[in-house]
């Protein structure tokens, strides 16, 4: 599982690359030299510091790839909801309570790992000059898990010791709230059901249950939260209102500092110079405006002081761990990935559980199916083809075509194209779940090696994936710019949002699709309008219909409609899906996917 690049400065060492080989292999990651560290989700790849393997050595990297490791195996608070006043600052809490459960699991399925756990750890302090409550709590949570739930003693903010103290039985709790050390399931049953019935419908981009060991790990992740929500963030949330409340008075009466902030959030956001300056004394009380600004500051602050766990959902990682070379107190910063990456692994983000669940569901059901094949022509075998044998007699030359293998037979070959509307009532919210659906529609048939291609639509037809592309770091920052389209500002881009000339483009996108080699064809068309086209109108896409539903056109052709008031769908698509909930849209795509791969109508 061990893997180097081309822009390595340093190989592993003997030992750090027995103990990665070992630990990638069981989260199913790869291990490769670089700089700085980092983790590529569309490769699954955990980049190693190659200047910390030389300054800091074997066993602190070690610790680094065990604890990120085992959020790769446990870890699943991403995919579940959470109630807390601000999503990011949730995060933080979690992530800070979330390492010593992994830490602590890691000890137990690899009782050697323990030393190189604490090698990699370095050593967690709250810096005394800190005014945030809030943050000293998310500070302390850590430092205080690092040693065994040892109170801290460093002085706190008003508040933060107490809640230190009122969560800490909560906090041992939610570390040990974990699976077995062997991802053993004790109660397939019991596990199966509790599964279906808590946490299947609650876990974000969730369609099918999973195997029975990843359903066992979303469970104790389930059980761990709620221990969370009861006990803990309810406690930590007083501490973030009374924060947000601090900054907004003081916001409200320096309105000089309220304008920088604003500059600072809309420059990319992260923690502000200045921020500890904030939280100023005062009684009065703020306005709206100004608590939804400190919300946002306090919300940036949190995604620059935390980096998320490598796990479904997870973009990039800072240097893992808690006061490890910052400053002190600090959580470490996420590594940003390159900005032309940034929009489609943000897309691909949310949809990750999708594409997984997707993907493992679909394999799940065609491997048993290619599973039972049998050729016969060969020398040897597991059973004689009885027809040839009769014919050995009259032609002993094909002595060697007696028997049977087993074998998988090639999967059917199936071509699918994706025509997406992007005129401009698809701008805002509809592109970017569009977006969304054609970002799980390309990861689900790249992975499973399907043949598709992709084009967007206003008065002309507007490429973004061709049959013969693959989904490189090129092809992903097109697909992300699809959005623009829709809004008319894409760099380089058709840009003319105001027309959808669905009926010729539906012809010319599905002469592309009929084109292809393949013994079952698909066309897959969303909008959420009916025809405005500058070329076109409604009877033009009934033609376009009528002419692809004949059976010498070989062709599947299915409908969906985006958002609410989309039943006209059903007029145009004999095969169709109507009025789909925006958020749905994504997992809509997943299921049409389904039935062309597996059999079934989409209506």
């Amino acid at each position: 599982m061990m893997t180097t690049s081309r822009s390595e400065t340093a190989s592993l060492p003997a030992e750090l690359a027995a103990i990665a080989s070992g630990l990638g292999q069981d989260a199913g990651i790869a291990i490769e030299v670089g700089e700085g560290w980092a983790w590529d989700p569309s490769r699954r790849v955990l980049r190693v510091s190659a200047e910390d393997i030389a300054a800091r050595g074997a066993a602190y990297c070690a610790g680094i790839v065990a604890h990120e490791v085992g959020h790769v195996l446990i870890s699943r608070y991403l995919a579940l909801p959470v109630a807390f006043p601000n999503l990011s600052a949730a995060m933080a809490v979690l992530n800070g309570i979330e390492d010593p459960r992994v830490e602590h699991w890691m000890g137990r399925r690899f009782p050697g790992a323990r030393a190189w756990l604490i090698a990699g750890r370095g050593e967690a302090h709250v810096r005394p000059a800190i005014q945030s409550a809030f943050f000293a709590f998310v500070f302390g949570a850590a430092a205080e898990g690092e040693r065994d739930f040892v109170p801290i003693h460093e002085p706190l903010p008003q508040g933060a010791a107490e809640a230190l103290e009122q969560t800490r039985d909560a906090r041992r709790r939610y570390r040990d709230c974990a699976p077995q050390p062997n991802l053993g399931v004790p109660d397939p049953g019991g596990t199966a059901t509790r599964y279906v019935q808590e946490v299947h419908p609650r876990y974000r981009g969730a369609i099918w249950p999973p195997e029975l060991r990843e359903q066992a790990v979303r469970l104790s992740a389930w059980e761990a939260l709620q221990i969370a929500e009861a006990e803990i963030l309810p406690v930590v949330a007083e501490l973030y209102l009374r924060d947000r409340e601090r900054i907004a008075r003081y916001l409200q009466r320096h309105p000089e500092a309220a304008a920088a902030a604003r500059r600072h959030l809309a420059g990319g956001g992260g923690a502000m110079p200045g921020f500890g300056n904030f939280f100023g004394p005062g009684s009065e009380s703020a306005g709206d405006d100004a608590r939804a600004l400190a919300d946002a500051l306090l919300g940036a602050a949190a995604q620059g002081r935390t980096h998320r766990p490598l796990t479904e959902g997870a973009t990039a990682v800072g240097t893992p761990g808690r006061g490890r070379g910052h400053e002190p107190g600090s959580l470490h910063p996420r590594l940003r990935l390159p900005e032309s990456e940034l929009p489609y692994e943000r897309a691909r983000r949310q949809v990750a559980g999708q594409i997984d669940a997707l993907v493992r569901h679909l394999e799940s059901i065609l491997r048993p199916r290619r599973r039972l094949g049998a050729r016969a022509g060969y020398p040897s075998g597991h059973r004689l083809d009885l027809r040839r044998v009769m014919t050995y007699e009259a032609d002993p030359r094909r002595w060697n075509e007696l028997w049977m293998r087993p074998t998988i037979p090639d999967r059917r070959e199936i071509a699918i194209g994706l025509l997406v509307d992007l005129s401009g009532s698809m701008s805002g919210s509809p592109a970017r779940n569009a977006l969304l659906g054609t970002v799980l529609l390309a990861e689900t048939l790249e992975r499973l090696g399907v043949d598709y291609a992709i084009d967007g639509f206003q008065d002309v037809l507007i490429p973004f994936v061709g049959f013969h592309e693959r989904l490189d770091a090129t092809v992903q920052a097109r697909i992300a710019s699809m959005p623009r389209e829709a809004s008319g500002n894409r760099p380089g881009g058709h840009n003319q949002a105001s027309y959808n000339d669905d009926g010729p483009c539906l012809l010319e996108f599905a002469a592309k699709v009929q084109a292809r080699s393949a013994s079952e064809r698909v066309v897959i068309a969303v909008s959420d309008g009916v025809p405005a086209g500058r070329r076109s109108g409604d009877e033009d896409l009934h033609r376009a219909v009528a002419q692809l539903r004949r059976p010498e056109a070989d062709v599947r052709l299915i409908g969906l409609g985006l958002g609410p008031g989309t039943q006209h769908v059903r007029n145009f698509y004999p095969e169709h899906r109507a009025d789909v909930p925006i958020r749905r849209l994504a997992a809509e795509i997943g299921a049409v996917i389904e039935q062309v791969l597996v059999g079934g109508a989409a209506a």
